[in-house]
């Protein structure tokens, strides 16, 4: 038996407690019509998270550019599983997704994200 599960509800019950998950969106652009003239329509999936920096030893020898933030989202707050076809969106501003990993608990998506 595992105590991750559990570790990840009290993350998450943790960070709502303390008001630090705000607002936010991850966009996916859902393919319609025929496949010769396709239709991308935009859905919005509203969730919790907030955006935080990379450390100088993330950029070194890495992917990590200068300006790319560090998202997380809490999984219990998103429906889908984001990818890097996907958009995230938080305080007006919308990012790119680079990369996306799940925290070793669970408990948040963790979204390399470039305005």
């Amino acid at each position: 038996m595992s105590i991750l599960p559990d570790l990840a509800t009290e993350l998450q019950d943790a960070l709502s407690a303390f008001d630090i998950p705000m607002a936010c969106v991850v966009t996916r652009f859902v393919e319609s019509g025929p496949p010769f003239d396709p239709v991308l329509t935009p859905v919005d999936h509203a969730c919790s998270g907030w955006i935080d920096n990379y450390t100088q030893l993330d950029h070194v020898d890495s992917a990590v550019q200068i300006n790319d933030r560090k998202a997380f989202v809490l999984c219990s707050s998103l429906d889908i599983t984001p990818t890097t076809a996907d958009q995230f969106k938080l305080g007006g501003v919308s990012y790119s997704i680079i990369s996306v990993q799940r925290d070793p608990a669970g408990a948040c998506w963790v979204i390399q994200a470039r305005a």
